[in-house]
């Protein structure tokens, strides 16, 4: 594989080259004013994404930190949380309430399958949970939750709503403000196409007071000192990666000026197409139609198909694709599209995977999952 591969994973994505090229600039001071002047740009930018009135946090890390982040500021000894399993990363979400000292009550459904808002409000009042959570899109299955749905149902209500939107914040529509959530979490390097190293944060207002009226045993993660930082970079307490905020700062000044709505429609047409194409060569696909996202898709491997042998044939075609997680290792392959990803990064991956899928005996007719793929960008004159 030469150095012209394609990363049609779910993260880290594809990353343009003027957003490379701002981590080339000259480091200012992570207290100086220009600095400061990047990051408020930064932060203005995300509030935007996010849609909410209250603040974001940005600190060095990954979604993983940042979840930590999330549970962390609101989790006391003993406090249930009600954790919204679609897959893998939702035991991550268990993981960290347990490492809180606070008690998982875990709800589960089968791959493929997501939560929609009912009976969402009934559970949270039936086990008095402080905290709900739940991942956006369940990056391993490739499943969409409705967020929205959630936080209608359990408005009002003094639970606490954490989303992870690590798979999802900028290919994704996500409004703090009207849908009623309190914490969404990502990383730089997934649907915002930014290096991988930076972990991002949006709070609501109340989400806000919490966390300043209530001293918490904690360092690195005190969201105290770390929005104390976000609003004044004098107030020092850990060193900011000052060329990762540069990078994110490019990146979201092309996100914006392809503007929000565009955004969302591209991925949307293309996870559409992917999947035509997908289905036209007789592929299954993990997430039921209800629930699939438009940044990742997961698809059932063909019988006798081993995944380390297609991802062996993709690579030879200069194109990556990632594998299953968890109880799902072996038996699925997953394509990220997200980010800058474009028709023709769509049409690469389907046409390449034909040939992949012939070549490993699958039965495939070559041009069939192309045209299914070409015929959704047409319908959208894209």
């Amino acid at each position: 594989m030469d150095e012209r591969f394609l990363l049609m994973i779910p993260g880290p994505t594809f990353t343009e080259q003027s957003v490379l090229l701002s981590l080339a600039r000259v480091t200012r001071s992570h207290v100086s004013r220009e600095f400061e002047d990047v990051l408020r740009e930064s932060l203005d930018a995300l509030k935007k994404i996010l849609n909410t009135d209250g603040e974001v946090i940005v600190m060095p890390g990954s979604g993983t930190s940042a979840m930590e982040f999330s549970i962390a500021n609101f989790v006391d000894q003993g406090s249930k949380v009600l954790n919204l399993i679609s897959g893998y990363f939702g035991e991550y979400f268990v993981q960290a309430t347990k490492a809180r000292g606070g008690v998982p009550v875990e709800v589960r459904c089968r791959p493929g399958l997501g939560f929609r808002g009912k009976g969402i409000r009934e559970l949270v009042e039936r086990e008095g949970a402080k905290v709900l959570t739940v991942q956006h899109v369940e990056t391993s299955t490739g499943v969409a939750n409705y967020i929205k749905e959630i936080g209608e149902e359990i408005k009002n209500t003094e639970t606490i709503y954490v989303v992870d939107a690590v798979a999802s914040l900028g290919g994704m529509e996500i409004n703090m403000r009207e849908w009623g959530i309190d914490v969404v979490f990502t990383g730089s390097q997934k649907a915002l196409a930014v290096p991988p190293g930076l972990a991002i944060i949006g709070l609501s207002k109340r989400a806000v007071e919490l966390i300043e009226e209530k001293k918490r045993e904690l360092f690195f993660f005190d969201g105290r000192r770390w929005l104390a930082m976000m609003r004044n970079v004098r107030n020092y307490f850990s060193t900011m990666p000052v060329n990762m905020i540069y990078a994110l700062n490019e990146s979201l000044k092309r996100v914006l000026s392809e503007g929000l709505e565009n955004r969302y429609l591209r991925h949307k047409v293309v996870a559409e197409a992917i999947r035509g194409g997908l289905e036209a060569l007789g592929l299954n696909i993990v997430a039921d139609k209800e629930f699939r996202s438009d940044t990742v898709t997961a698809v059932w491997l063909p019988e006798n198909v081993k995944f380390q042998d297609l991802s062996n044939e993709m690579m030879r075609r200069n194109i990556v694709i990632a594998g299953g997680l968890g109880e799902l290792t072996g038996k699925i392959f997953r394509i990220g599209h997200m980010g800058v990803v474009n028709p023709n990064d769509a049409i690469s991956t389907i046409a390449a995977l034909e040939r992949s899928l012939s070549k490993l005996g699958y039965p495939v007719k070559l041009g069939s999952g192309v045209e299914a793929s070409q015929q959704i960008f047409n319908k959208y004159n894209l």
